[in-house]
């Protein structure tokens, strides 16, 4: 199964929540990753300059306003922390921005730190899953104890998201925390298509057998590599904007040749889609310019929110790219 979380699940979010919070904590050894840090303000005036669009962007048109959505990675290059001009004036035209997650939220971390029940738990103890999940974060350099208490589903989402940091690809930078960032520096009141419960309850799955699967196929792709070489290929997927193989996804993820497969790809994202796309079109009735952010995937093909929005009587343009 790979569902090529980076695009669309919670993991990054999750992660870059931690490492904010202070739980992730580097381990200085020559092994470790490049520790995360904020470009000075002449770097960052220069990104400002010269940030070109990276990701997805559309327009969509309705009731004689409009509202902006665009595709994210929930990790990034420190080079790609600047939105470029085109994503820049959306946020500026909108008056509300709209992420899957408020990272904010104040239950965010008494949520995500939630055990797991007591059964299950023991299941992923006993069946080898913990120990694995535990030594791929160590090798992470992030201390697997500080996890000690944290549903095992969510460790190995983080261990996931954590390892492509040695191709300087860090949940740290997520283009989402980014945007929750300017939306404060900019006062726009933020909101949550989702909430941490939900996504919570996305990763740990309905049941054991869901979960063991997960968290199978994450120690999986970590441990042979194959989850970083993904990652590559995918991060500069969204960086270079390339919308066709984005649409074309169920050719080339991997993620849809069983019974299992399809049913987690239909619950990450086709039913989360429609619940987005509805909670979008209420909010943007109201009146409201919402610039929404969330992973790219959740973009993609007919079920992509772009689509969905034109069956609801959107009008929906392609900005970035240009057509």
């Amino acid at each position: 199964m790979r569902a090529h979380r980076l695009f669309q699940s919670v993991a990054g979010l999750v992660f870059g929540f931690y490492a904010g919070a202070g739980i992730v904590a580097q381990a200085q050894a020559p092994r470790c990753p490049t520790a995360t840090s904020v470009p000075d303000k002449s770097r960052m005036a220069q990104m400002f300059q010269t940030a070109p669009d990276r990701g997805f962007l559309w327009k969509v048109t309705k009731d004689g306003h409009s509202s902006w959505l665009y595709g994210t990675l929930h990790v990034a290059k420190q080079d790609w922390l600047m939105p470029g001009p085109l994503t820049r004036s959306a946020i500026l035209h909108s008056s509300k921005v709209a992420l899957e997650l408020d990272l904010n939220a104040p239950d965010t971390a008494t949520i995500l730190r939630q055990p797991e029940d007591a059964a299950r738990w023991g299941h992923l103890v006993q069946s080898g899953r913990k120990a694995k999940v535990d030594a791929l974060m160590d090798q992470q350099c992030v201390p697997s104890a500080a996890f000690a208490h944290v549903a095992v589903g969510v460790e190995a989402a983080g261990v996931e998201s954590l390892a492509s940091r040695g191709d300087g690809y860090y949940p740290d930078y997520a283009v989402d925390a980014v945007l929750q960032g300017m939306a404060g520096s900019l006062k726009k009141p933020l909101i949550g298509l989702e909430t941490v419960q939900m996504q919570r309850d996305l990763l740990i799955g309905p049941d054991a057998v869901d979960e063991d699967a997960f968290i199978d196929d994450i120690i999986r792709g970590v441990s042979s590599g194959k989850t970083q070489t993904e990652n590559r290929r995918l991060a500069e997927m969204w960086a270079s904007s390339d919308v066709k193989r984005l649409d074309a996804y169920h050719d080339w993820c991997d993620c849809l040749n069983t019974a299992q497969e399809r049913r987690f790809m239909s619950r990450l994202l086709d039913d989360r889609n429609v619940g987005m796309a509805a909670k979008i079109a209420k909010i943007h009735e109201s009146g409201t310019s919402l610039f929404v952010a969330v992973g790219s995937l959740h973009m993609a093909g007919p079920k992509g929110l772009p689509a969905l929005l034109h069956q609801d009587g959107f009008t929906v343009e392609q900005i970035v790219p240009a057509l």
